[in-house]
C-alpha cells in the first residue's frame, strides 16, 4: 500500500475517524485507490486533446483536475470499496 497516495485524517468520514485503526487503514487504503483511479481517468481524457497531454503543464494539469474532483468528493468509490474492505476483514 506504500504506491498509494498519502490521505489526511480530515479527509475521513466522522464514523471512520472515530473507528479503530483498521478502519482508518481500509478507509485509507479505499480512498488512495479512488484517487489512483481518478488521476488515471483524467489523464486518458485529457490525453485526447493534444493541447492538454502535452507541454511541460501537462502533468501539473492532471494533478490538479484530480485534486479538484477529489476535493468535490471523489467519484464515490471510496465508501463502497470500504464497506467491502470491512466486510472482508470480518
Amino acid at each position: 500500500m506504500s504506491g498509494l497516495p498519502a490521505i489526511a485524517e480530515q479527509a475521513l468520514p466522522r464514523e471512520v475517524r472515530a473507528g479503530s485503526d483498521a478502519d482508518k487503514r481500509a478507509y485509507k487504503v479505499a480512498l488512495g485507490f479512488e484517487q489512483v483511479l481518478t488521476s488515471q481517468l483524467v489523464s486518458e481524457m485529457t490525453s485526447s486533446t493534444p493541447s492538454l497531454a502535452e507541454g511541460p503543464r501537462a502533468d501539473a494539469l492532471t494533478d490538479a483536475m484530480t485534486a479538484a474532483l477529489s476535493a468535490a468528493g471523489g467519484i464515490g468509490l471510496a465508501p463502497q470499496l470500504y464497506k467491502t474492505l470491512r466486510q472482508e476483514g470480518s
